[in-house]
């Protein structure tokens, strides 16, 4: 086959399970829809050996989601109860969740910061921690959650009539009590971002004239090992 004709046929077939995985209950299309992910960040870069890397690396080169660099608050906040040091970026956090509005939805442009919103306090350890609470990575976090433990990562669940979007909803305790900001993240947000990367990725492999079926990419054979 040409490389056009497997440029197609790749692509084609991720489309195809994405299609496919839409149509399976919400808890197996996370996790199939992030390793389609998986696949996706192997194709594209082939020679970085950490998974993490990869991964995190597609969703910020590929997947043109406006939200990858946003700055989950909350997330954050957990974060920054692990040091002592970082102040200055606590009292903001802490500053910003205050002033949400309880008894309904958030949605991120309404509650989280840009990064650029916070990069005066990215100094030391708290830089490190702000890149830990962006929202590629998170994606990393809950990918590893779904295919590793078989569960989302934090109490979030899809709810509202528009998943277009991640959101917060707030969650109570026994006893009524605001307890908790939980973050949600739909499964229809992961695969609009697996088509993302999968459009813009076989635009880039067409411009380039790549074979996805490359030794490269993937070894193909009867050997287990790569």
């Amino acid at each position: 086959m040409s490389e056009q004709a497997n440029i197609d046929d790749f692509f084609r077939w991720i489309t195809d399970q994405a299609k496919e995985i839409d149509k399976l209950p919400k808890h197996f299309r996370r996790i199939l829809l992030l390793s389609l992910l998986d696949t996706l960040s192997k194709c594209a870069f082939p020679k970085e050996r950490l998974n993490r890397k990869r991964f995190v690396k597609l969703i910020d080169c590929y997947s043109d989601w406006e939200y990858k660099d946003y700055v989950s608050l909350p997330q954050l906040r957990y974060l920054l109860f692990k040091v002592e040091k970082c102040q200055d970026l606590k009292k903001e956090v802490e500053s910003r969740i205050s002033k949400w509005p309880h008894g309904r939805i958030l949605r991120l442009h309404e509650a989280d910061p840009r990064l650029e919103d916070i990069d005066r306090l990215k100094y030391g350890k708290c830089e490190k921690l702000i890149a830990k609470a962006r929202y590629a990575p998170l994606l990393w976090k809950m990918r590893n959650s779904a295919v590793h433990e078989f569960r989302r990562p934090g109490k979030g669940w899809a709810f509202s009539n528009d998943n277009s979007t991640p959101y917060y909803h707030g969650c109570l305790d026994e006893k009524g009590a605001f307890e908790s900001w939980e973050l949600c993240i739909p499964c229809e947000v992961i695969s609009k971002i697996v088509l993302q990367c999968s459009n813009r990725l076989k635009s880039e492999f067409e411009q380039k004239g790549l074979d996805p079926y490359n030794d490269e990419h993937f070894k193909f054979g009867s050997s287990w090992y790569p």
